[in-house]
C-alpha cells in the first residue's frame, strides 16, 4: 500500500512538471511583414505592448501578470485574413487575445467572426487591461485553449469585425490540460512503475 502511494504521489508530481513547462514562442509570421517579437519579459504594469507605440500597461487581472506575450504592431489594425498571424508554441497554451473595448459589441461594435464563440472563444466580461492610450481606455479579454503547435489568428479587422481602433494583443499562459505527448510520458511512467512492483 506504502509503494502505491508512492507511485501515486511521484505520477502527480510528473504531471504538474510535464505542465510547469515554460512557455516558448517561434516562427511568428505576419502577413504584413512586421517584426512582431516576443516580449523581453513577462506582461506586467508599465510594459510597453506595442512594437511601434509607446502605450503602456496601467492595470491587468492578476491571473496575467508576468504571462509570456507577443508585441505586435497598431499599425496592423486593419488586418484582414484569417491566417493574419501564425506562430508556434513547444506546449499547450491558453491564449488569451485583448480586443479595443470601441469594438465592443454593448458600444455598437463587431468581432471578426475567427474570434467568436462558435469558433471556441470565451470573452471574460469580468477582466480588462487598462492601458495608457486614453482613446481606447481598456482591452476586452477573449481565451481560448490551443494544443502544442502552430497556432493561426485571423486578422483584426476581418469580417464583420466595426469599431475598433487598436490591433490586438497575443498573451499566453499555460493550459490546463496536459498535451497528448506528457499524457503519454505518464502513461508509460505509470506502467513501468507497476511492472516493477
Amino acid at each position: 500500500m506504502r509503494v502505491s502511494s508512492l507511485c501515486l504521489i511521484f505520477l502527480i508530481f510528473c504531471s504538474v512538471a510535464f505542465c510547469a513547462e515554460e512557455i516558448k514562442v517561434d516562427n511568428i509570421v505576419v502577413t504584413s511583414g512586421r517584426a512582431y517579437v516576443v516580449g523581453p519579459k513577462g506582461i506586467d504594469v508599465g510594459t510597453k505592448y506595442y512594437i511601434d507605440r509607446d502605450y503602456v500597461v496601467n492595470t491587468l487581472p492578476k491571473e496575467l501578470i508576468g504571462a509570456t506575450f507577443i508585441m505586435t504592431a497598431n499599425d496592423d489594425k486593419n488586418s484582414i485574413g484569417e491566417d493574419f498571424l501564425k506562430f508556434s508554441v513547444n506546449r499547450p497554451v491558453k491564449v488569451w487575445l485583448t480586443r479595443d473595448s470601441r469594438g465592443d459589441e454593448g458600444k455598437g461594435g463587431k468581432i471578426p467572426d475567427w474570434l467568436s464563440k462558435a469558433k471556441g472563444w470565451t470573452r471574460h466580461e469580468d477582466m480588462k487591461i487598462d492601458v495608457s492610450d486614453a482613446n481606447m481606455g481598456f482591452f476586452i479579454l477573449n481565451s481560448k485553449d490551443f494544443d502544442k503547435g502552430i497556432i493561426t489568428l485571423g486578422g483584426n479587422a476581418d469580417p464583420p469585425s466595426a469599431g475598433h481602433g487598436s490591433q490586438y494583443l497575443v498573451l499566453l499562459t499555460p493550459s490546463e490540460k496536459l498535451s497528448v505527448e506528457s499524457k503519454y510520458k505518464v502513461i508509460s511512467l505509470w506502467a513501468k512503475l507497476k511492472s516493477d512492483m
